[in-house]
C-alpha cells in the first residue's frame, strides 16, 4: 500500500458536544469541559452517538496552555473554550515558564476523568498538544515567530521545559488508563516554519518527546496527527510502514487491534483520530519508526 504523499485535514473543526447528550444527562457545556464526571458522561455519549469505539478527552486544545497560565474562557454554549489572555506579552518573559502542574485545575480533572472512563471499561484517547501549539496559546504568534531568530537560546530552553512537561503529562495519562495519546502540533508544522527551522526547533522538539516516550508507554500508543507525522518523515526524523489489520471494520477498530495485538507498535500516524468512526475499505495503520 502506498503511503499518503500529502495529508489534507478534513477534520479541522472545533469539537462539537451533542446537545442531546448534555440535555439527557442534565449537563451544561461548562461542566462538560471542567468536571471529571460530566466529562466522562459526555465522552461516553459521544462514543454512542458517533458510533465510535474510542472515548476522546478533552474536548478542546486549551487544557495544557491553561495549566501553563493562559487565560481561558469557557462559555455556557457550544463554541468551546477560547484563549482570552496570553500569559506572556514579550518573548523575554518565556524565561519565567516553569514545568506544568498536573495536581490542580482542569488538567487534573482530565486525568481523573481518564480513570473514570477506564474503570467503566472504555478505550480512551487523550488529545495532547505539541510545544509550538502550546506556545501559540501562551504568547501572540507574531511575537513568537519573531523571537525564534532573535532569541534562539531562550527558545531552546523554553522548548526543553515544554518537552519535559508534555512527557510528564502523557506518562500521567497512561498511568491513569489512557490507551491512545493523540498528539498534534499544527502550529509547528513543516509548512509553516520551513525545513530549516522545523528540523532545528519544532520537529526536533516533537522528536525528543516521542523518543523519550517510545519505551515508556506500557500498553498504550501515541497516534500522531497526519500533518505532524508527515512533517517528521519529510524532515528525516522517522520512517513509516503499513500494518494491515484485516479483522478491523473502522479506523478505531484498527487502532484497538494494534494496541491489543501488536505490542511492538507504539507510534502510529498518517491519519486523523477524528476519523476513528470511519469504515476502512482496506484496514491499515501506519507505524511510525523513529530514527
Amino acid at each position: 500500500m502506498s503511503k499518503p504523499i500529502q495529508f489534507q485535514c478534513k477534520w479541522d473543526t472545533a469539537e462539537v458536544l451533542p446537545d442531546t447528550i448534555l440535555r439527557s444527562a442534565g449537563i451544561g457545556y461548562y461542566q462538560a469541559h471542567t468536571e471529571r464526571q460530566a466529562m466522562a458522561l459526555v465522552a461516553e455519549g459521544k462514543c454512542i452517538v458517533e458510533r465510535d469505539s474510542i472515548c476522546r478527552v478533552p474536548f478542546c486544545v486549551t487544557v495544557e496552555a491553561e495549566a501553563f497560565g493562559a487565560k481561558v474562557v469557557i462559555p455556557e454554549d457550544n463554541t468551546g473554550p477560547t484563549i482570552r489572555g496570553y500569559r506572556f506579552i514579550s518573548i523575554e518573559q518565556l524565561a519565567e515558564l516553569d514545568e506544568i502542574d498536573l495536581t490542580c485545575g482542569r488538567i487534573n480533572e482530565v486525568l481523573s476523568c481518564i480513570a473514570i472512563l477506564r474503570d467503566r471499561g472504555n478505550v480512551i484517547a487523550v488529545n495532547v498538544e505539541g510545544p509550538f501549539t502550546i506556545l501559540g496559546l501562551l504568547i501572540d504568534s507574531m511575537e513568537l515567530f519573531k523571537g525564534i531568530c532573535l532569541h534562539r537560546e531562550l527558545m531552546v530552553r523554553t522548548l526543553h521545559v515544554l518537552e519535559k512537561s508534555i512527557v510528564k503529562y502523557i506518562e500521567a495519562c497512561v498511568a491513569q488508563g489512557a490507551t491512545i495519546i493523540s498528539y498534534a502540533d499544527p502550529t509547528g508544522a513543516l509548512e509553516l516554519l520551513g525545513p530549516k527551522l522545523y528540523r532545528e526547533l519544532s520537529g526536533k522538539s516533537s522528536y525528543n518527546i516521542l523518543k523519550k516516550l517510545e519505551n515508556k508507554l506500557a500498553g498504550a500508543l501515541v497516534h500522531l496527527c497526519g500533518i505532524s507525522s508527515l512533517s517528521l518523515e519529510r524532515a528525516g526524523f522517522c520512517t513509516a510502514k503499513p500494518v494491515s489489520v484485516p479483522e478491523a471494520h473502522t479506523y478505531g477498530d484498527s487502532l484497538c487491534h494494534i494496541v491489543a495485538e501488536h505490542k511492538d507498535v507504539r507510534l502510529v500516524g498518517h491519519n486523523c483520530m477524528k476519523s476513528t468512526p470511519v469504515i476502512q475499505k482496506n484496514p491499515v495503520v501506519w507505524q511510525i519508526e523513529l530514527k
